[in-house]
């Protein structure tokens, strides 16, 4: 029954592997290396599904005749300082993801800051915001069904609160950059750590950012209904995401990853499976942990080529679960399913 409680709340949905955070040449704005054509095969041969292009400073990219939803995700990603920031740095970049052009575009004229000149071929500033301010952007966001990422956090702004790297729960902290092995996602995932450990609801995601061309060394897997940036999204905005290379889905009773609910007489059932090219090796050992607020909770092997399921009984104190996969022989985390957080 356990495992046929997770089948039912996942029904109609498959894995989708892609890149949430990169950049392609679509104009004099933008300094990714590679048109789109370049991106359509490359992701066909890396076996991606999707890619999100965040051009810098337009909104040019989503009009471009080789533009396809559901292979490439819109949206934009600029900097800003955040004025009376209290660290000792609180400049940032932001990741702003919508299924389309117009929200983006609506966004950047509600907020004359941006200074947007408007139309497909509209150009916009990045300009300082007060923490009010930003988080008031921060909302409109989420309010027009878009999705917010922090990306590369501890790479750019520095303070000792992890608090001050959140500014909306319910938004996404890049914790895997570039690859999963340098000392970026190292420093990001001990952030995500001190994130959940002060109770805020924040969702892992990762991102490649190498500007260049398409690589499959920071995905991010979503069970979606179809192929489509509205379905990607709307996983993304519940937190039902895994970030990394592995497909980890996960209920408590009714409630998916990413969710809220009561542990009291709970049941959290979870699945691992859905290994992408990039990370699947036979030869490898596989390791899953399941984690509380206070560490690993179980450990235990896994193969890469049939899917694995587990089942126990929710402890009511623990403050949210989630669940790891690593590969032993290199080390490396390769996924990180978002928790499901316990009613306080």
């Amino acid at each position: 029954m356990d495992i046929q409680k997770l089948e039912e709340l996942y029904a109609g949905r498959r894995a989708f592997f892609g890149d949430l955070h990169n950049h392609a040449d679509t104009s004099d704005r933008s300094d990714g290396k590679r048109p789109l054509s370049h991106w359509r095969g490359a992701l066909e041969a890396l076996k991606m599904d999707f890619a999100a292009i965040l051009d810098h400073g337009q909104v040019e990219h989503m009009y471009k005749p080789e533009w396809e939803d559901g292979l490439f995700v819109g949206g934009t990603e600029p900097g800003t300082n955040i004025l009376d920031f209290k660290g000792e740095s609180g400049y940032m970049h932001y990741n702003m993801i919508f299924a389309d052009a117009k929200p983006l575009e609506e966004l950047l004229e509600a907020f004359p800051e941006f200074e947007f000149t408007g139309g497909i071929f509209g150009r916009f500033r990045y300009p300082d915001f007060t923490t009010e301010r930003f988080v008031e952007l921060v909302d409109y966001v989420l309010a027009h069904d878009g999705f917010f990422v922090h990306p590369h956090p501890a790479q750019l702004m520095r303070s000792e609160d992890p608090r001050d790297y959140v500014f909306r729960e319910h938004t996404g902290l890049e914790v895997f950059y570039g690859n999963l092995r340098n000392d970026y996602t190292k420093a990001n995932y001990q952030l995500w750590l001190s994130i959940l450990a002060c109770g805020l609801k924040v969702y892992a995601t990762g991102g490649n950012d190498n500007h260049a061309c398409a690589a499959d060394t920071a995905l991010t897997c979503i069970y979606a209904e179809e192929k489509s940036n509205r379905a990607y999204i709307t996983r993304l905005r519940e937190g039902d995401v895994v970030c990394g290379s592995v497909g980890i889905r996960m209920v408590v009773n009714e409630t998916r990853m990413g969710g809220t609910c009561d542990f009291r007489g709970g049941r959290l059932v979870w699945s691992v499976q859905d290994f992408h090219p990039s990370v699947k090796n036979p030869e490898h050992t596989y390791r899953v942990e399941l984690w509380d607020h206070n560490g690993v909770v179980m450990s235990q092997e896994i193969l890469c080529d049939q899917p694995s399921y587990f089942a126990v009984d929710t402890d009511p104190k623990a403050k949210f679960y989630r669940v790891e996969v690593i590969d032993v022989n290199t080390g490396y985390r390769i996924a990180l399913g978002n928790p499901i957080w316990n009613h306080e």
